[in-house]
């Protein structure tokens, strides 16, 4: 399903102003890819509320993370990215696709995933397959987004609809 500008502005508007309330009345992620010709390569920022990616680690069998904390179980990025890998799948132009963990950070209540997938000289298409925290909230929104040479395209995935593909 493709979003409609007025729709992401609003989605996006939401995500950001409830960012720092603990309890939200909406599940949403929003994972951007952009493409970048310099380096051959999709530079991937994943945006999860840290609870509900918490609470989706935990439904995972992680338990006492500590997310961000300084007590934080020094094992985490390792079960956050086997969670993603199970959860987040691509193919370009067609073809299957794996990506390398870069990292994360903490802004306020919101985890920023990094992920990359390296040897990709041209962009013409991208097929997501995306089940973030379907398993935990029956409401879930997965929102992908891809950036090319400035053009943007969207995808609204959830729990009924978790593919979609866009076409450069």
């Amino acid at each position: 399903m493709k979003i409609n500008r007025k729709y992401r502005i609003t989605l996006l508007f939401l995500f950001g102003s409830v960012a720092s309330t603990v309890a939200h009345p909406f599940y949403v992620s929003i994972c951007q890819l952009n493409f970048n010709r310099e380096t051959s390569s999709v530079e991937i920022s994943l945006k999860i509320f840290a609870d509900d990616l918490g609470a989706g680690l935990e439904k995972a069998g992680h338990r006492n993370l500590y997310l961000g904390e300084s007590k934080e179980d020094p094992k985490t990025d390792s079960y956050l990215f086997e969670y993603l890998k199970s959860k987040l799948r691509f193919k370009i132009n067609g073809q299957p696709v794996s990506y390398q963990f870069v990292g994360k950070e903490l802004d306020d209540a919101v985890v920023w995933t990094y992920l990359e997938i390296q040897h990709v000289n041209d962009l013409k298409s991208v097929e997501a397959e995306c089940s973030v925290l379907v398993e935990v909230y029956d409401t879930q929104s997965n929102i992908i987004q891809v950036e090319k040479d400035k053009e943007i395209k969207n995808l609204l995935l959830n729990k009924q609809t978790t593919t979609g593909s866009i076409a450069f």
